[in-house]
């Protein structure tokens, strides 16, 4: 064996076993006749091989079904992420909105300060809710690269963002909080390869829709004793048996709501365990307590979903 051809051998064994049993050796014969013909480029032919190892592990079919069920499971957690973020942000931005229409009544002549200080967190929030609607939208419209392009730009501005607030600064309680913010982008990026289906656009704008209308009634109407940890976190826990009980028998699904309730409880758990004083109270410890349990009840029926289609 040539030292070319041991070269490429060993950048083919990057794709999955399943994928280059039938295609290994027609993949390195045309590796070397390209490199021969003097038609690859230096480092590029790594690249093309990364891309091609992280489509084949991220297979939407003509794949085993395992494969199958992790890009689907992916794909959906980039989904459910997206509306959840989405969702924060709506809900935020119509508290801001509610408080800074409300502080002319309460403060009188006082409410000028608070007034601005609402509509810089307005604005503020509205940027977050575009950085993750925008990316969607273009996804739900068929725009499969500028919706790719776009989730890596938000990516990358806010990572940038991020080393430059908190100088570099990687502690579990920060990257508790904005990991489960930048996880549904990254997901994004790499899961709706070209390969990949497009979602059904329909029902997600439906979604999207139900998603707006009641975060900002619920962001809108106020802080209530009831809130607990978080409204999305009650959204989450009244999701789950919703799930149950119609649920359509993919793995896929029942992996990725899990992977969504888990970002879903860990972001505000990462707040109040930041606190000063935590405090938590009964309503928190049942969201937890719900929560919790609706995400082993998922775990559970996600592998037996795919131990049925394996």
């Amino acid at each position: 064996m040539t030292a070319p051809e041991l070269h490429y051998r060993r950048m083919v064994r990057l794709l999955p076993r399943w994928y280059r049993a039938d295609r290994e050796d027609e993949m390195v014969g045309a590796l070397l006749d390209a490199r021969d013909g003097g038609r690859l480029e230096e480092g590029r032919e790594l690249l093309a091989m990364l891309g091609l190892g992280l489509r084949a592990r991220l297979a939407a079919g003509s794949a085993p079904a395992r494969v199958v069920a992790f890009g689907d499971t992916v794909r959906l957690v980039a989904l459910l992420g997206l509306l959840w973020g989405v969702m924060k942000g709506v809900l935020a931005a119509g508290y801001e909105l509610s408080a800074a229409i409300s502080y002319p009544e309460l403060l009188g002549s006082h409410a000028e300060p608070a007034m601005a200080q609402a509509a810089h967190y307005l604005w503020r929030d509205l940027a977050l809710v575009a950085a993750v609607l925008v990316p969607l939208a273009f996804l739900l419209a068929g725009r499969r690269r500028a919706a790719r392009v776009i989730a890596g730009v938000v990516l990358v501005a806010g990572f940038a963002a991020f080393l430059r607030r908190y100088s570099f600064s990687f502690s579990p309680d920060l990257l508790g909080y904005f990991i489960p913010q930048w996880l549904p982008l990254l997901l994004m990026v790499v899961g709706f390869h070209v390969g990949a289906p497009l979602p059904v656009a329909r029902k997600w704008w439906l979604a999207l829709a139900a998603v707006v209308a009641s975060a900002f009634y619920f962001g809108f109407s106020g802080e209530v004793e009831l809130r607990g940890l978080s409204w999305y976190a009650w959204a989450a826990v009244l999701i789950i048996p919703v799930y149950f009980a119609f649920r359509r028998r993919t793995p896929a699904w029942s992996f990725s709501l899990a992977a969504c309730c888990a970002l879903v409880l860990i972001q505000p758990l990462v707040l109040r365990a930041t606190m000063a004083a935590p405090g938590f109270m009964l309503v928190d410890l049942l969201q937890i307590s719900l929560l919790g349990s609706g995400i082993v009840a998922l775990v559970v029926a996600g592998i037996a979903d795919y131990r049925r289609i394996s």
